[in-house]
């Protein structure tokens, strides 16, 4: 198996003098199926040095506060009980101070025969590798494990889903004979143990104290144990865990096989309904890299006993119907691959895709003029925020985001549309849905979510009319439309 398409490498001589691989982890924060933890091994093996996997926290970001960090901390607690009885190393760090850890990676690189680390095209895990290929002077490898197709395999974004589907359809045979290892983990009986006086001195040397395991534990249990844990970082604590989501590979791999079990069968009725739970409701584990896309989808295709000899040509981009399944896997589907992966391709090759700049001229024209049409009610940010509005439907959306984290699948569309009817202008309505969710959306801060933000404005759609005030012709939605569309009297009771 060949896995090229997935490893850019920097710096063409590895530290011969190195005493072991180090594999950074990052953004796919798991022991399966996880491309770069299994090469890491797999050099491992071949040099016989030991592996050292990081799994590092910082506070360097704007966003960080009491619910990401929970939600990662759990995670760490999944992932020691995986390394734990393997001869990988697994350190997870949390920084408690800002800067108190800045040294530490540099640290590590002194000592290393090769880093492997995380491809992601956005936020904080982007500028860590960019850092790593800066301070390294051992080569560097940056593995993709984000999904199906690799983010570099395109040279191009795609301007919609249709583009970009006639694309992956050609790919995706291939990439799925290209697996990650389900449980990397198993080569790794024949490593090295590292040394821990090693380690013992990369934190000394970089004045780093190490992470206690006790808490870890302790923010991992949540509730009054947890919050009372996380008082010491220097963190936003206005924005509380999710008791009813707990992060980790463990819950992601419950959840999925929940999903599966019972709600894939009614997936394409069910998943645009406020007031049923249709969808896999997995967006925060795929976020933190506590499970696969790979998983996920392997998951659904052995549900459904699938073979590529089921692939129904020609396919020319359709949406549904060439996979050879059912209704609702085959929509399934294009949701986690073609949705979520577009977005990935598309953060990877525009730099600018969290930005206004990144939505197609029509669309941007369009809303410009009518820039000076009339916003009633003028609601300020601290309202939108607050949920303090004259929509009691968009309200609920918005209490959602604030108590769990997500905003169901097809309100999701519906609070961005109206935060762009209200606000003074386009722009500050992508400004302020960024905003809202980086702070508040467990599955924020991705290229995914990044996506789903702007195609509010017109991203990855077409011009549509008739022409409107304040959209142009940009897709129009409003509450009472969904009101007749759907059931949602149980939606607004519950979140009101």
């Amino acid at each position: 198996m060949t896995i090229s398409q997935r490893i850019t490498t920097y710096h063409e001589k590895s530290n011969h003098e190195g005493e072991f691989i180090l594999y950074w982890m990052t953004s796919a924060r798991r022991s399966k199926r996880n491309f770069a933890l299994q090469e890491a091994i797999r050099e491992g093996n071949e040099s016989q040095k030991p592996v050292i996997v990081v799994e590092a926290l910082s506070l360097e970001h704007r966003w960080a506060n009491d619910r990401s960090h929970t939600f990662v901390l759990q995670g760490m607690l999944d992932n020691r009980e995986a390394f734990e009885s393997s001869n990988v190393t697994y350190i997870p760090y949390v920084e408690t101070q800002r800067g108190e850890g800045k040294g530490l990676l540099a640290s590590f690189l002194e000592r290393a025969h090769l880093l492997f680390i995380d491809d992601y095209p956005t936020y904080l895990p982007k500028i860590i590798t960019q850092k790593s290929i800066e301070l390294a002077k051992c080569q560097v490898r940056v593995v993709d494990s984000n999904g199906i197709i690799p983010i570099r395999l395109s040279e191009r974004p795609f301007k919609t889903a249709y583009a970009f589907r006639r694309y992956m359809q050609k790919e995706i045979v291939e990439q799925l004979l290209n697996l990650p290892a389900e449980y990397p983990l198993q080569e790794a009986t024949k490593l090295p143990i590292v040394d821990s006086k090693i380690i013992h001195d990369i934190f000394n040397s970089s004045n780093t104290p190490q992470t206690p395991f006790e808490f870890i534990w302790r923010v991992a249990e949540s509730g009054p144990v947890g919050r009372d844990a996380l008082k010491v970082l220097a963190i936003d604590h206005s924005v509380e865990p999710v008791l009813s989501k707990r992060g980790g590979s463990r819950t992601a791999e419950k959840i999925l096989h929940e999903f599966i079990q019972v709600h894939l069968p009614n997936y394409s009725e069910d998943r645009n309904k406020p007031n049923m739970d249709g969808t896999s409701g997995l967006s925060p584990w795929l976020h933190f890299g506590h499970i696969s896309s790979f998983e996920v989808v392997l998951r659904v295709l052995d549900k459904e006993n699938w073979d590529p000899t089921m692939i129904q040509l020609p396919h020319n981009g359709r949406r549904e119907g060439w996979w050879g399944l059912s209704e609702s896997a085959e929509g399934f589907l294009d949701q986690i691959i073609t949705w979520r992966e577009l977005g990935f391709i598309f953060a990877h090759n525009v730099p600018e895709h969290d930005q206004w700049e990144s939505i197609p001229e029509w669309a941007q024209n369009s809303l410009m003029s009518h820039v000076d049409d009339p916003r009633v009610p003028g609601y300020t940010f601290a309202d939108i925020e607050h949920a303090r509005t004259d929509d009691e439907l968009w309200n609920a959306a918005q209490n959602q985001l604030l108590r769990e984290g997500i905003i169901q699948n097809y309100m999701r569309m519906l609070w961005g549309k109206k935060i762009l009817q209200w606000a003074p202008d386009p722009q500050t309505a992508a400004r302020w849905m960024i905003h809202l969710n980086d702070k508040w959306a467990l599955d924020g801060r991705d290229p995914n979510s990044y996506t789903g933000v702007f195609w509010v404005l017109g991203r990855h759609d077409r011009a549509w009319g008739p022409e409107r005030e304040i959209f142009g012709k940009v897709r129009y939605m409003t509450s009472d439309s969904t009101k007749r569309k759907y059931r949602t009297q149980p939606y607004i009771e519950k979140y009101s």
